[in-house]
């Protein structure tokens, strides 16, 4: 720890001094009088140098903080956690959501309780934006708006829950089936009453994959399948719930279809959404209406899928557990910026800030995103989850009897 706070410290004596002998430089240099242009040409030539310079030390610097190395860790805090292995976990605000059959409860990064609700539901699902989750059941009919200081919101539908997907502010969209029509629902925390209430009929719309809501609770993207004589036909439909949807029929500003089954959507950005195929993955650009923004197409089948607020990252191969691909691509506008051999089994994977976590029961390994190695272990204790907290070096490891939270080590 001493030798880290000298290192940091001489950087930025490095970066400080660097910015005095910038302003040296210009006093020297500074002609006296009106000068003349030749002189001005000089200085600026001199001064864009040792900006560029310095922009080049601070690249370095930063690039060996991103790929520093890791080999062991020390346990910051030990939480216990329940007997009940039906339990899963969800990343949440620097922390985490337990929750189960009999009720869902909020913790933080050091184990203490932030909300807990109570309830009954056959199959729970979670979703999470900022500090507001929604927990629904699906198949069922129910489900529970919280924001994060526990205020919780109760609604209940005549059809069955399938998808839901929430914004920032705890607008949260629910895709739900009936008989014959289906329904797409906004509601809000605090309300009863319906926001949208958009109606399809499955013998024309197909049946309901998957939906997203942007974290401004504006736009929505929805996916819908349907078979005919053996033909596979999805439909992905955007909607604008702003001032330029207004001019659209049921706000709806456009539709693609695809010869494939499209099970996956996200709002990676308020603005971009990502949509992936059996075959590929799209990323549209959502201002006003959806413009493709960057593409690619697969010959290997799409293993997982998963994303932060910055990256998207694919798993491609043949099986879970033999030789595939990783790819990542940047969220704001598409492009690929990592693209390797990945053949490690693993239960999960994720990806926060400049980290790629991928986990198994024993063990767990850490790439940054030039595919370099930023750590690995492997334990004794069975590992259901890992959650990156909020720096470069704290994770929350979720084991069947704790939740411990983690910081990395080197040893010297």
């Amino acid at each position: 720890m001493v030798k880290k706070g000298k290192e940091c410290f001489w950087r930025c004596k490095v970066l400080w001094n660097g910015v005095r002998f910038m302003k040296q430089f210009d006093r020297r240099l500074r002609p006296t009088g009106n000068g003349n242009k030749k002189d001005k040409r000089k200085l600026g030539l001199l001064l864009g140098f040792a900006v560029a310079a310095l922009g080049i030390l601070g690249i370095i610097l930063f690039g060996r903080g991103r790929n520093k190395a890791y080999d062991s860790y020390e346990i910051l805090n030990q939480a216990e956690l329940g007997e009940d292995r039906t339990i899963r976990y969800q990343a949440y605000d620097g922390g985490y959501i337990s929750y189960g059959r009999d009720g869902a409860a909020a913790f933080n990064a050091q184990g203490g309780q932030r909300w807990n609700i109570a309830y009954t539901m056959k199959n729970p699902v979670v979703a999470v934006c900022s500090t507001y989750a929604v927990v629904a059941d699906r198949g069922g009919k129910q489900f529970y708006i919280v924001d994060g200081q526990g205020t919780s919101s109760h609604f209940e539908l005549a059809e069955k829950i399938a998808v839901v997907s929430i914004a920032s502010q705890g607008v949260t969209a629910v895709m739900a089936t009936g008989d014959e029509r289906d329904h797409i629902y906004l509601y809000e925390p605090g309300s009863q009453g319906v926001l949208v209430d958009i109606m399809t009929v499955t013998k024309n719309n197909g049946f309901p994959l998957a939906i997203a809501l942007s974290q401004d609770g504006r736009k929505l993207v929805t996916s819908y399948v349907s078979f005919d004589g053996g033909t596979c036909l999805s439909w992905v439909t955007f909607y604008n719930f702003g001032e330029v949807g207004q001019n659209y029929v049921d706000n709806m500003v456009g539709s693609y279809s695809f010869e494939e089954l499209v099970p996956e959507l996200a709002f990676v950005t308020n603005d971009t959404a990502m949509v992936c195929r059996e075959s590929g993955v799209v990323f549209y650009r959502i201002t006003e209406v959806p413009k493709v923004m960057a593409k690619e197409d697969f010959t290997e089948s799409i293993q997982s899928v998963f994303y932060s607020k910055t990256h998207t990252g694919l798993v491609l191969g043949a099986a879970r557990d033999s030789g595939g691909r990783l790819v990542m691509y940047r969220n704001d506008g598409g492009k690929k910026v990592l693209d390797m051999e990945f053949s490690s089994g693993y239960r999960g994977i994720y990806t926060s800030g400049e980290d790629i976590v991928c986990y198994d029961s024993g063990e767990m390994t850490i790439y940054n995103l030039s595919g370099k190695q930023k750590f690995h272990c492997e334990t004794e204790k069975n590992i259901n989850a890992v959650f990156r907290v909020d720096d470069e070096t704290r994770y929350i490891l979720i084991g069947n009897e704790t939740a411990d939270t983690i910081r990395l080590k080197r040893e010297e």
